[in-house]
């Protein structure tokens, strides 16, 4: 039979089978991510759609390590939470969790210079499990201009720290075998607490449930070290396929009794126990554990894990390589996006037709229809039918009450 994690969100619990997780399918991730992110570190030319599929594969021709800045969303979400970090200190602290090769660098090099007006210094930490990926974020930062710099925890840190153009980088690699409460302890020796963090591209869709190990948990560790969160996260849009072939086999399990059926289901599952998780196959050959979730769902984690004033918004509609190498893409992904957070789902619908008409040449007439092809019933709602990754915000005040007087 299934069970119910106690931490699940009260709108809908989430169903998780009692399948024993091993850990080596965990370490197993993690050697994949080292894999990916040393390739991506030693081809340089990645930069484009041609140099991404030399590299990983045509079907993964726009993986993470295609992608070298920020979503205009996430840009504008992260510059308003830097602005609401307390104004008294020299520095503004941000944990990177889950940094990958430094998806974020420009972006922080953006702001350190704004900080930079107001006599402000910008301090990252960058937090990641994955070695190569640390790696390539450092000569990335190296390549900026950013030189090597002692930290005054130099002895426990991964890579030597970098400073320059009013940014210091600190790089601390973490292990999948680490309880969400561990992962606390050891951020908290290099904050201890910082004003906001960051969660980027899929890394919360990319954790597992081990013993003291879930994305919930992490998100409530998370809050008790920093004040602000900025969190980008899967929908369910993405990889429908996956999730329904993953979805049938944990039903399978649930349903048969041969001893084993359950053994080779078992092994196929893996990490995949429990709802909308999955693994999605690359070009490579690999297969890489993921999980989404709906709008509703990621706020409730959010105010469970111990977050205020959480807001859920669409981070992206068309993918996030698109977006930044196809300039006519970028505007209709953004002007979709204005329309819809306004509400305005008929204008939305009507500039979709508009480019399905010139795409097919036939006159605009040929579309009109008298339903709304968009779900108006809730924001969420209307945000989960078109979000291929949310960005979901939220303040913790246990974070901000906590902190002593110069901890920073």
């Amino acid at each position: 039979s299934s069970c119910v994690r106690p931490w699940a969100p009260a709108e809908e619990m989430v169903t998780v089978l009692p399948v024993p997780c091993d850990l080596k399918d965990a370490q197993a991730q993690v050697v994949a991510w080292d894999e990916r992110f040393h390739i991506a570190a030693e081809v340089d030319a990645v930069v484009n759609a041609k140099a991404q599929s030399s590299a990983f594969g045509a079907r993964d021709a726009t993986g993470v390590e295609a992608v070298k800045d920020v979503m205009p969303t996430e840009r504008s979400t992260f510059q308003r939470l830097l602005t609401e970090a307390p104004s008294s200190d020299s520095a503004v602290e941000v944990l990177d969790f889950g940094c990958g090769d430094g998806r974020y660098l420009r972006q922080f090099l953006r702001s350190a210079e704004a900080l930079a007006k107001s006599g402000r210094a910008l301090r990252i930490v960058a937090y990641e499990v994955s070695a190569e990926a640390l790696r390539s974020f450092h000569i990335q930062a190296q390549r900026e201009g950013l030189a090597v710099v002692k930290s005054r925890l130099q002895d426990s840190a991964h890579l030597p720290s970098l400073e320059g153009r009013n940014l210091q980088l600190e790089f601390v690699l973490g292990s999948c075998s680490m309880t969400a409460l561990q992962v606390g302890e050891l951020l908290q020796r290099w904050g201890p607490f910082f004003d906001v963090t960051v969660i980027g591209w899929g890394t919360i869709s990319s954790i597992p449930r081990l013993p003291g190990l879930s994305a919930e948990e992490l998100l409530h560790a998370l809050s008790k070290v920093s004040r602000f969160v900025m969190n980008v996260v899967s929908s369910t849009n993405n990889h429908v396929k996956f999730q329904r072939r993953y979805q049938a086999m944990r039903r399978a399990w649930a349903e048969t009794e041969c001893p084993t059926v359950r053994a080779w289901l078992q092994q196929k599952i893996g990490l995949a126990t429990f709802d909308r998780s999955y693994y999605y196959t690359v070009d490579t050959k690999q297969n890489m554990f993921y999980s989404a979730i709906s709008a509703d769902l990621e706020a409730a984690r959010l105010k469970e894990a111990g977050y205020d004033s959480v807001r859920v918004q669409i981070c992206n509609i068309i993918n996030f390589f698109d977006i930044q190498t196809k300039p006519r893409a970028a505007r209709i992904n953004a002007a979709v996006i204005r329309l819809l957070e306004r509400r305005d789902v008929w204008g939305a619908q009507l500039l979709l037709s508009r480019g399905v008409a010139k795409a097919f040449k036939k006159p605009l007439s040929s579309l009109q229809t008298g339903s709304c092809i968009f779900d108006n019933s809730s924001e969420h709602a209307l945000y989960g039918q078109v979000a291929r990754y949310f960005i979901s915000t939220g303040e913790s005040p246990g974070a901000s009450l906590g902190a002593p007087p110069g901890a920073k």
